[in-house]
């Protein structure tokens, strides 16, 4: 019975001993899955900064090109009123002279 006993404590102390082995080791596992953890979520967020810094960059050329756009538009728009203007200008000036003659002659 005693021998019983000693077997049964040698086996408890046993089990024990492979309880702490494996809190061990799972609390190594933990901490390397943590690490690990940190370093993706650093990962993501470096890839994220990188990737909103990229769009950044694409949202303002496109912007910049839009703006160039706008404006060789607009001044082409006043380019050509400018010339309508003139033209429109010459013809009332010589309808004008034109009245002028007709109405009071060429003295």
């Amino acid at each position: 019975m005693l021998e019983a006993l000693e077997k049964i404590k040698s086996a408890e102390e046993q089990n024990e001993r492979e309880k702490e082995k494996l809190i061990a080791e799972l609390t190594v596992y933990e901490a390397n899955k943590k690490r690990l953890l940190q370093e993706k979520r650093e990962e993501l967020k470096i890839n994220f900064s990188t990737v909103l810094s990229e769009r950044e960059q694409e949202l303002a050329a496109g912007l910049e090109a839009e703006e160039k756009e706008l404006t060789s538009n607009a001044e082409e728009a006043i380019r050509m009123m400018e010339e309508k203007y003139m033209v429109k200008k010459e013809q009332t000036i010589k309808k004008i002279i034109e009245r002028v003659i007709s109405e009071y002659g060429s003295q």
